[in-house]
């Protein structure tokens, strides 16, 4: 589950980024900067990359988790902090759906894991 999660989000995030460099915005619902483009670049080139190990991607959606429900506070509490990177209240949301679900991923899989181990054992 969790390699098929960081390879999801991570071809999400770079469509999301390729596209970012074409348009402004779409459907006012998400704006588009080059400095979130590249970031969603970035992030998406790391989830395809960690999809290819369970640790890996376990890794990946523990940061990404923790980077994106912190990004979505901060977005709500003080927007302008973030600096160039313009966050409209439905990308916060979105950061904090993503966030959630990273975190989930991240961290269900090593107890599911857990249980594997110890039914093995006993």
């Amino acid at each position: 589950m969790v390699t098929r999660f960081a390879g999801t989000v991570g071809v999400l995030f770079l469509l999301l980024g390729t596209v970012g460099f074409f348009v402004d915005h779409w459907n006012d619902w998400i704006h588009f900067d080059p400095v979130h483009n590249i970031v969603h670049l970035v992030v998406g080139a790391a989830g395809v990359w960690a999809s290819g190990s369970e640790r890996r991607s376990v890794l990946f959606a523990k940061a990404v988790g923790v980077v994106y429900v912190l990004a979505a506070v901060v977005g709500f509490a003080a927007p302008g902090m973030l600096g160039p990177v313009h966050l409209e209240t439905s990308e916060n949301v979105l950061h904090l759906v993503v966030g959630a679900l990273a975190l989930y991923a991240g961290f269900t899989t090593q107890t599911i894991e857990t249980v594997k181990l110890k039914s093995k054992s006993g």
